[in-house]
């Protein structure tokens, strides 16, 4: 938001942020007021996104210049006021439209309050006030889908475009990132009355009777807290305010309904004046129970003025049996051989070949000490000749696949540790994306060697924490890492510095300190694994001898003889081509991209079966909830004969508490207890 004349005016950016945070529309009119200063500390992470939005449109810019588009860009002089470079802005824009030039990059649309800059305007044969042609709004996103706030930044831009033009365009389109490079379009007709209303009603909240300041709203999670630079002010007033949002993995539909309670501090729910109910929306009985359980530990910690834990005691079935494979139950025999696995990538790396990078593959081996009696350390990066490419990405994978499997052959009975899910995903991911190490990712994965000590803590841990990351936990077990980096973003930045500097001892440094803090990561994991051992010791201690997760046997599978002659043709065609698609001409690529269709299907069909494993053996039912190809706390209520003539089946019904989920009529789900 901006003062124009005196008057409030709002860019697209304004109306997206008011449908994401009501209380960021409030905080933005107040600073416009002069009521408040708006935050102006750097955030290399934002910073960098923004770097890479402008050079993907430089590249679409770039592109239809190449097509032999007229491109009229449109500059704007820093030296003008505010008022008068956006008139002279809007004038130079109608100017180029009433020329008819193909495209106008950067142009200015502003009417009274709406101001927007859109990326570009392209001509279309289709008459308006000025002649026999009008124009159509294009914006650049590095996003690989269109979102729902994009569309709704076109329409504005669309609408703002009909006034100038005496026309609305019938079409508005987004120019996606990723290797797809794909346009999408829309009917601007399909989306202008939802637009209007969110519209009038942000117009409204900015015309509202009462002062700005106080700002009339308080601060709530949400998505876009992550990318908002609002957001250390806001996390200050949830501190001071003790509120809600500070309970570790409290959802927002939970906050919401403990709010109607009446009860709307961290203190609050840990010590309710009056008894909760038995259960709220967003919560049943046990969820309920779990999330002031949180509040309490987190309350007691910061009045001891340390990180606390407790001991989550494991489920047990109806026969009061111990339900195996959850919790701390979930852990494994240590094994001699053991390993600690991590992955640094970037997002924001592109190539013509894939969207994002996985750098570089740590893994901490205690079993093998060093020279110094420190346990090993595997740095395994996606760097060749001083630069990271696809085809050093594969490679790199491939020698973290050999020596996991190298140490299996020497001791079956290990696993490969990790924290959170990232790893493992990245694993298939890889192994799919290459088509290469497919059979040895599939037998670590069907053999249940990662283990993921995150789940093992939300299972079995309770904390004083307001977050579940490692670095979190890590007083819990005195853990002090030896490179100080902020957060993985910041590792991210970093990465992209390195990329963008030339060769020297400043290059080596940054290589040197991510690479540390990589190991960080790695040994952290160790630690955190040898803590979880000495509390499930002292589990065992209260309930006696406990059950450990069955060593799998992989069964031996073969492929079929079909599926035989299938690789042995795709191996004929990549016979004699270099690894990665760097330098390959049009006929290699050709050869190349039939070998990969060859196993496409079976390879689509495999991930899908990592995935539903995944959903049915690694989760609780309460994590199945927040999957969106899952169902989470589904009951049985009745049943009774089907009526319809001649029917011999029997109908069902069953119970679910709201979740945002896939599942509709023709899906055929299954029950993860019986898998059925």
């Amino acid at each position: 938001m901006q003062l124009i004349d005196g008057r409030v005016a709002y860019s697209a950016s304004d109306l997206v942020g008011f449908l994401e945070c009501r209380h960021l529309a409030n905080l933005e009119r107040a600073a416009t007021e002069g009521q408040l200063t708006r935050p102006l500390r750097p955030d290399p992470v934002l910073d960098r996104i923004q770097q890479r939005g402008h050079e993907h449109e430089q590249r679409f810019l770039e592109g239809l210049s190449a097509e032999g588009a007229g491109v009229v860009e449109l500059e704007r002089d820093e030296t003008l006021g505010r008022g008068e470079r956006i008139a002279r802005g809007r004038g130079a824009t109608l100017e180029a439209m009433r020329s008819g030039v193909d495209v106008i990059y950067q142009a200015v649309l502003f009417e009274g309050r709406r101001l927007g800059y859109a990326d570009f305007l392209r001509r279309v044969e289709r008459p308006s006030a000025l002649g026999e042609w009008s124009y159509e709004v294009w914006d650049t996103k590095l996003a690989r889908q269109a979102k729902a706030t994009a569309v709704l930044q076109l329409c504005m831009y669309s609408d703002l475009l009909a006034g100038l033009q005496g026309r609305a365009p019938e079409r508005m389109h987004l120019a996606l990132g990723g290797v797809q490079r794909e346009t999408v379009s829309f009917r601007v007709a399909d989306y202008a009355a939802y637009y209007r209303s969110v519209a009038r009603e942000f117009e409204a909240l900015l015309d509202g009777s009462g002062s700005s300041f106080p700002v009339p709203s308080q601060p709530e999670p949400v998505e876009h807290c992550g990318v908002c630079r609002w957001s250390l002010e806001c996390r200050a007033q949830w501190r001071a305010d003790d509120d809600l949002s500070l309970v570790a993995s409290l959802t927002s539909r939970q906050r919401r309904a403990l709010h109607g309670i009446d009860v709307t501090t961290r203190t609050g729910l840990a010590e309710p004046e009056n008894p909760l109910p038995d259960r709220l929306d967003g919560a049943g009985r046990e969820a309920l129970s779990r999330i002031r359980a949180q509040a309490q530990i987190q309350v007691r910690g910061e009045r001891a003025g340390r990180v606390l834990s407790e001991r989550i005691p494991p489920p047990r079935d109806r026969e009061g049996e111990l339900v195996p494979n959850t919790g701390l139950l979930m852990l494994p025999e240590p094994s001699s051989g053991d390993l600690f696995f991590d992955i640094e990538g970037d997002p924001f790396f592109g190539s013509d070949e894939v969207d994002g990078i996985e750098y570089l593959f740590g893994v901490i081996e205690p079993g093998r000490p060093d020279a110094n009696g420190q346990p090993a350390f595997h740095a395994l990066w996606a760097i060749e000749q001083g630069t990271v490419t696809t085809r050093g990405e594969r490679r790199a994978f491939e020698r973290l696949i050999d020596l996991v499997m190298d140490r299996l052959e020497a001791d079956p009975e290990l696993h490969v540790y990790h924290y959170a899910p990232y790893e493992p995903t990245a694993v298939k991911r890889l192994a799919g994306r290459y088509g290469t190490r497919e059979e040895e990712v599939d037998q670590l994965l069907r053999g249940g060697v990662f283990v993921d000590l995150y789940r093992a803590v939300r299972q079995g841990i309770r904390a004083s924490v307001e977050s579940y990351s490692i670095k979190r936990l890590e007083p819990l077990y005195g853990y002090e890492r030896e490179v100080d980096l902020r957060d993985a973003g910041t590792s991210i930045v970093e990465f992209e510095t390195w990329l963008e500097l030339g060769e020297g001892e400043q290059r080596d440094d940054l290589l040197a300190e991510i690479e540390g803090y990589n190991r960080d990561d790695c040994v952290s994991t160790l630690r955190l694994r040898d803590w979880l051992e000495e509390q499930r010791a002292a589990l065992a201690a209260e309930l006696g001898e406990l059950p450990r997760p069955a060593l799998i046997e992989p069964e031996a599978r073969e492929d079929s003889e079909a599926q035989i002659a299938v690789q042995q043709l795709a191996d004929a065609l990549i016979a004699g081509l270099p690894d990665g698609l760097e330098g390959l001409g049009g006929e290699e690529r050709g050869r190349w991209l039939l070998a990969q269709l060859l196993n496409w299907h079976r390879r689509e069909e495999k991930s899908t079966w990592w995935r539903y494993f995944f959903l049915r053996d690694e989760l609780t039912d309460e994590e199945r909830r927040e999957e969106s190809d899952a169902l989470g706390g589904l009951t049985f209520v009745d049943s009774w004969p089907d009526p319809a003539p001649k029917a011999r089946s029997t109908i069902y019904r069953f119970r679910f508490p709201p979740q945002e989920h896939g599942i509709d009529v023709g899906s055929s789900p299954h029950n993860p207890e019986t898998g059925r």
